[in-house]
């Protein structure tokens, strides 16, 4: 039986054939002929909602019904090694789902956007017959001024690659905190926390210790590595507060001047800080090593407060319906100069790609301010578009992600984030190891300059 893909790639074919052969374009020149030739793109991505994408694509299909698009989920742990294979046996897919943090290691296998794509229109002469015309549009593509003017800061910073744009986005992500009110009504904490301090005394009041001294309701889930999804993110946005400048011109800096220092370094300060959560003298302490994953133990309700992105709400939701669920935005040491920590993928076309003009014009279709809105509505995600902001800020959910996303950046910019972010891992579990012996502020210390060198080796 033949698949869904397969009838369609051969009525396409029929389709073309039959307009072609003159039932229903008649005279047509070469680069008209050539322009409604069948092409078939594949589309790999990894976390995008795959019955979106197939919307776009039928969508798509009725405005070009010469063009079928094809779309594969793969495994985030596969992808890297299957995209590797079929580049190297030359069957490569055209588009690709590109976290931001991969660009920079994919870059000379993925094509920058032309200033404009070529495509043809097909359309019918007149309402009295059934004669075709097709006219080839020239089509412009969004420019790095666009970018600059028309999406939050942090997309033309990530996207724009010696002048030359490598992707665009569907959404932007910026971190925030989930709650769930139930548990805040029952510790006595009235009013959720506006600022640290705040969040520190009600993370006090909502953690619940056995008679053994076991943890059995946590205020939150920081300090750790592992077990937290978001650990990367959030240390690094520890680090950003603090005013450590993390890294600049390719080059990591978090460590710089760390050897003539005390404890009141950035660096430290936003270390200590983070860590405190999971150190049992602490007076915050609500988090370990020992923990089941941090989502998991909030959806349960075994958790206050939870650091995630939006796309983690239809997440919880789904878990945890009867969860009396809010959101707040993160916290800020400066409010006058807030920092938040951005998370998102593009769509890019891929250098072998044998079709680069369409694959173009379908991400441009895709991403464009309509199909946006579409898909953040569908997915609960913040759009990349300014122009779409101030709409989020009425749902009183996303306005703490969507406003953040306004001033959400990223820093690492290098070839292999996952080694960077398990450096981090280990950087937080290495700080909570017993010192021992061990001159405690010297031991810390290197450990921060060994990570600090070992995340610059993938710069």
């Amino acid at each position: 039986m033949l698949s869904i893909v397969k009838k369609l790639s051969i009525l396409t074919i029929i389709f073309v054939f039959l307009l072609t052969a003159g039932f229903g374009c008649k005279g047509l020149d070469q680069e008209q002929q050539a322009a409604i030739r069948p092409v078939v793109l594949n589309y790999w991505t990894v976390f995008n909602d795959i019955s979106q994408l197939e919307s776009f694509a039928a969508q798509y299909k009725a405005l070009r019904p010469y063009v079928t698009v094809n779309i594969r989920q793969v495994r985030y742990d596969e992808f890297d090694r299957l995209f590797t294979n079929a580049l190297a046996d030359d069957v490569a897919p055209d588009i690709v789902s590109m976290h931001v943090h991969w660009l920079r290691k994919n870059q000379n296998r993925l094509l920058a956007a032309p200033s404009a794509v070529k495509m043809a229109r097909i359309f019918k002469k007149n309402e009295w017959s059934d004669e075709r015309e097709v006219v080839i549009d020239t089509i412009p593509l969004p420019s790095v001024r666009d970018l600059k003017s028309s999406y939050v800061n942090t997309v033309n910073s990530d996207v724009v690659i010696n002048n030359q744009i490598y992707g665009l986005p569907l959404s932007v992500d910026a971190l925030g905190i989930f709650y769930n009110r139930d548990i805040l009504d029952r510790a006595g904490v009235p009013e959720a926390p506006t600022n640290w301090s705040q969040f520190v005394e009600a993370v006090q009041k909502t953690t619940k210790f056995s008679s053994q001294g076991t943890i059995v309701q946590s205020g939150t889930a920081l300090g750790t590595g592992f077990n937290i999804d978001a650990a990367f993110d959030i240390i690094s946005l520890f680090m950003g507060q603090s005013g450590t400048n993390i890294a600049q011109s390719g080059a990591i800096r978090f460590s710089d001047g760390l050897k003539d220092s005390d404890r009141s370094h950035p660096t430290f300060r936003a270390l200590d800080f983070y860590t405190d959560f999971a150190r049992q003298t602490k007076e915050v302490y609500s988090w370990n090593g020992q923990k089941p994953n941090a989502l998991d133990e909030f959806v349960r309700g075994k958790m206050a407060f939870y650091f995630g992105y939006a796309y983690n709400f239809p997440t919880i939701k789904a878990r945890a319906p009867q969860m009396n669920l809010e959101t707040i935005p993160m916290f800020q040491l400066n409010p006058d100069n807030p920092s938040n920590v951005a998370n998102y993928w593009v769509e890019s076309v891929v250098k072998k790609s044998t079709h680069p003009n369409e694959a173009w014009d379908f991400v441009r279709f895709m991403t464009s301010p309509e199909n946006v809105k579409k898909y953040t509505a569908a997915t609960f995600r913040p759009s990349p578009l300014r122009s779409q902001i101030a709409e989020q800020q009425l749902d009183e959910n996303m306005e703490p992600f969507a406003t953040q996303a306004l001033f959400a950046e990223n820093w690492y910019r290098g070839r292999d984030v996952d080694i960077a972010r398990n450096a981090f891992q280990n950087m937080v579990s290495d700080l909570l190891k017993p010192y021992g012996e061990q001159d405690a502020l010297k031991r810390d210390k290197q450990i921060i300059i060994n990570t600090a060198a070992r995340v610059q080796q993938t710069m």
